[in-house]
């Protein structure tokens, strides 16, 4: 008996198990912008802003994270192009995914505050390996109505893709991508507005309804950041999506989902990751004890009888 009881003890410490909270506190090298959460059994991949593309790997299943070296070393030819006046390797907001036994990233390329920007495309045979840049997928100029960054990645049950993206201007849009390009095809179209600030549109399906979440009002200030994370949902990828007492995002809607705390500051830029335990929300907060950085969150997404999403809120 005492034997059974040590085994069982020693497997559950192997294991990082949620707080009653329903948070993992992740511990290492947790500096991270715009996450997107990538799961390999225990081996966990963030990719988050920054010079080159910054990665972090956890190989405990979310609890300690180490960086391993960017994914650019060198800017590709086509970024002068599709944004002049951006500089060096600095790369924002990524997607990460796997598609047709690759990984994918989606990434963003801008300058702030201004909508003359590109979301590019690269691949690798697996996240911490090298990464070959895959050119342009989506851009933007001054004259649009929209914003290309912040790009998610939705594959529906039959198998189609879906590319959401967009920050502030008229909102979030949405369009197919081929299967075999990973390029546009059809029609696109805006799926939520708000004028006083959207953008890191999430989307992901739970049962027989589908789930945009999004990041309201502002990042990038630290400590005075106003970022928090809202959600609605519909029965399709293409909307409405309608948020918990009926109203449209497209008409500024949206049940709020995370808020900042006394401590964490401004969470948003959000991700969801899925594994056999269940859902989890990623996602960065600016730490008001560390100078107003922001680092990376992790937390359980626990679902009402009535099918909307919760998480432990910030403290």
């Amino acid at each position: 008996m005492r034997a059974l009881v040590a085994a069982l003890l020693a497997l559950c410490l192997a294991v990082p198990a949620p707080t009653l909270a329903g948070a993992l506190e992740p511990q290492g090298d947790t500096g991270a912008h715009d996450p997107t959460l990538l799961m390999q059994r225990d081996r966990w991949f963030v990719f988050t802003t920054g010079p080159g593309l910054q990665r972090l790997v956890s190989r405990d299943a979310g609890a300690t994270w180490q960086r391993l070296p960017p994914v650019f070393t060198e800017a590709p030819a086509w970024w002068a192009e599709a944004v002049p006046a951006h500089r060096g390797l600095d790369v924002w907001a990524p997607k990460l995914f796997e598609h047709h036994g690759r990984v994918w990233v989606l990434y963003s390329i801008s300058t702030f505050g201004k909508n003359r920007s590109a979301i590019g495309l690269a691949s690798a045979e697996r996240p911490d390996g090298a990464w070959r840049d895959e050119g342009l997928v989506v851009q933007s100029r001054a004259e649009d109505r929209f914003n290309a960054i912040d790009p998610d990645l939705f594959v529906e049950r039959d198998g189609r893709l879906w590319l959401s993206y967009g920050s502030f201007w008229d909102g979030l849009r949405l369009t197919e991508l081929s299967a075999d390009t990973l390029r546009p095809i059809g029609p696109t179209r805006f799926i939520a507005q708000r004028k006083a600030g959207i953008e890191a549109p999430t989307i992901w399906r739970r049962g027989e309804w589908v789930y945009l979440l999004a990041s309201y009002d502002l990042c990038c200030r630290g400590k005075d950041s106003t970022y928090n994370v809202r959600v609605g949902r519909a029965r399709s990828v293409d909307g409405p999506f309608l948020d918990r007492d009926g109203q449209d995002l497209l008409t500024g809607g949206g049940t709020p989902l995370l808020a900042g705390g006394a401590r964490w500051k401004g969470p948003g830029h959000q991700d969801v990751g899925s594994d056999a335990t269940g859902d989890w929300l990623v996602h960065h907060a600016y730490d008001s004890e560390r100078g107003g950085k922001p680092h990376l969150r992790i937390k359980r997404i626990a679902w009402s009888a009535d099918g909307w999403p919760s998480v432990a809120q910030e403290d």
